[in-house]
């Protein structure tokens, strides 16, 4: 299903980030700084077409794709563009100011936009989620089919209620967790009941965006929830 480059919170070391290949297309799902370090060292100049899926314009969610414009067109010798996802009009013009009139990238670079224009059957749409009052309206989760299965990923989000009607057994949540309490990251003390009897539905749990990991990991010992696991980029 999902490998992710990294699976911390906003703090730590290597910011929460997917990604998924589907009929020869490489698709990222945020593009922190972290995560281009890493996709630079994949082997992607073998896909058809890259993607990168934008949940909202927090820099550790976003602050490396300036760079991975840049990088991918100079580096195919200007043959490929990456394709920027925005999960709404008022987002995609956030990102054209930040690409263009902040980061200094060129129209030729790339292609954006919303997911509503986007026709491909690996992604079903974009959930409005909360999460901070600035960006207010402008934070989103997605709902991916990602190889045939139903995939839930809240990016992050202060509740869980958006995505709970999209839940069915056999589904992959890809939920935040945040062992600190705030009003802007879901907070796993609280939400654990209903996590597990998510679980106990038959729905495949997986936490990301992880502020203590290790204390994350102390909580859900013993149940059914998992962390994403890592993507180990291979030796060259």
């Amino acid at each position: 299903m999902l490998q992710f480059l990294g699976r911390g919170a906003a703090f730590s070391d290597e910011h929460n980030s997917a990604f998924f290949i589907e009929d020869n297309e490489f698709v990222l799902i945020d593009c922190p700084a972290t995560s281009y370090q890493k996709v630079k060292k994949m082997n992607w100049e073998q896909y058809d077409n890259i993607y990168i899926l934008i949940t909202h314009t927090h820099g550790d969610h976003s602050g490396g794709v300036g760079t991975m414009l840049q990088y991918v067109w100079f580096i195919s010798y200007m043959k490929k563009k990456v394709i920027v996802v925005a999960p709404s009009e008022a987002v995609k013009e956030d990102l054209l100011l930040l690409l263009m009139r902040v980061e200094g990238c060129e129209k030729e670079w790339f292609n954006i936009v919303t997911a509503d224009e986007l026709d491909k059957k690996w992604l079903v749409s974009a959930i409005p989620t909360s999460h901070v009052e600035p960006l207010e309206g402008k934070c989103f989760g997605y709902h991916l089919k990602v190889n045939g299965i139903d995939v839930v990923y809240t990016g992050d989000t202060a509740t869980l209620e958006p995505f709970i009607p999209l839940l069915k057994k056999g589904s992959h949540l890809y939920t935040e967790a945040a062992y600190y309490k705030s009003n802007v990251h879901i907070y796993l003390k609280d939400s654990l009941p209903e996590f597990l009897k998510l679980a106990e539905k038959g729905v495949n749990v997986y936490l990301m965006h992880l502020d203590v990991e290790e204390e994350i990991i102390k909580m859900i010992d013993g149940t059914q929830l998992k962390l994403v696991e890592l993507y180990e980029i291979p030796e060259v």
